[in-house]
């Protein structure tokens, strides 16, 4: 499951996002560990004494290059406190007319995103007045990349849901821009 995610803002520097793709914070690589740590010493020293015992294993060199984002124990407990679970564990249906939007690059809302805003939305009656459907507004951010200056900008959108709530079925949703 996604909590956030990283982007890279300089070297040692990345910018994290939480899973509605706002800025939560920046996340800085660690300063480098001595080339010889004294808890090191210590740490060889018993798998040494293992090795001598057991009469096997393997030594791998200690000195790695981490490829990826190694984000700090806080920001992953923020993170995590941010992402809510959906639906007490129902699962989102869609009717077919719903689904073909979902096709349309202009239209599509990750399913995780439809679900926070059946579940923290404001909740009203349905337009049509269908008996046991519910319409949910949310706000919601998209990034929205400017080809001609080669910049990216937030764009705030209102998503709106009709949802039938005895089976949790997704009959509309639709991104209305604000101005």
């Amino acid at each position: 499951m996604c909590i956030g995610y990283s982007v890279s803002q300089a070297p040692s520097l990345w910018r994290i996002y939480d899973a509605e793709g706002v800025l939560f914070t920046l996340e800085e690589a660690p300063l480098e560990s001595p080339f010889i740590d004294p808890l090191d010493t210590t740490l060889l020293a018993a798998g040494v004494f293992r090795v001598l015992l057991a009469g096997r294993s393997f030594l791998q060199s200690g000195a790695r290059t981490a490829i990826t984002v190694r984000l700090s124990q806080s920001t992953v407990s923020l993170l995590r406190g941010r992402l809510k679970l959906g639906l007490s564990g129902r699962n989102l249906k869609m009717t077919e007319t719903a689904a073909k939007h979902m096709y349309n690059p202009g239209r599509y809302v990750p399913l995780q995103l439809q679900e926070k805003a059946i579940r923290y939305g404001r909740r009203m009656p349905d337009p049509q007045r269908k008996a046991g459907y519910f319409r949910y507004e949310h706000g919601m951010y998209r990034l929205i990349e400017d080809k001609v200056n080669k910049t990216y900008t937030y764009k705030k959108y209102t998503l709106e849901v009709i949802v039938r709530e005895k089976d949790w079925t997704i009959s509309h949703l639709l991104l209305n821009a604000h101005l």
